[in-house]
């Protein structure tokens, strides 16, 4: 298991190097995993960091998907708000989920970074090149991670995750300059 860091070694790197998406659970991740329900509605906290980690995957052209096992219209707010074009909500299973996304995308297991938390998310990280848990993660989630986040769920972990990977990928400093111009006009 590694950290996320400025020193990343260099297999770890290699690997980060090759990812074309980004796929990722919500609940546990975007959040920290409380959910409020009152009679007829749910409610979600999210953290506001994530729309930068959005902003640079998009900038750097790589695809942002989401699967999470419940239906939530909350988390269909935060996702259309985030500009992400495809999420799958409702299933237990993810390998399904995530082969229906990489299928869209003409993508294969070795282009995936998966970020997860809970125990139906192993099957995923199982499968992928690159996976995540975070640090609130189930102590399994960890041991099946290539990488454990510094920032727990609900406190930024996809801005975390995409600065790295872009870091990774040698192309951060471009899309931070892009960002600043296209979105900032600074």
């Amino acid at each position: 298991m590694h950290q996320l860091k400025k020193n990343m070694d260099k297999n770890l790197v290699k690997k980060l190097s090759k990812v074309k998406i980004v796929i990722s659970d919500v609940d546990g991740i975007l959040t920290d995993g409380t959910i409020v329900v009152s009679k007829n509605q749910e409610f979600k906290t999210f953290h506001v960091e994530d729309a930068l980690g959005t902003s640079l995957l998009r900038l750097a052209e790589i695809p942002i998907s989401f699967i999470s096992a419940r239906n939530s219209d909350a988390t269909s707010t935060r996702l259309n708000e985030l500009k992400v074009e495809y999420y799958i909500q409702g299933t237990i299973n993810k390998v399904s989920a995530l082969d229906k996304i990489l299928d869209k995308y003409h993508l294969k297991y070795d282009d995936v970074l998966y970020i997860g938390d809970g125990f139906v998310d192993i099957p995923v990280m199982e499968k992928v090149l690159v996976s995540v848990s975070v640090p609130n993660a189930h102590p399994e989630v960890k041991d099946a991670s290539d990488i454990v986040t510094n920032k727990s769920g609900g406190e930024g972990v996809l801005v975390e995750v995409a600065q790295n990977l872009l870091k990774a990928k040698g192309i951060y400093d471009k899309v931070f300059e892009k960002m600043r111009r296209e979105i900032y006009n600074a």
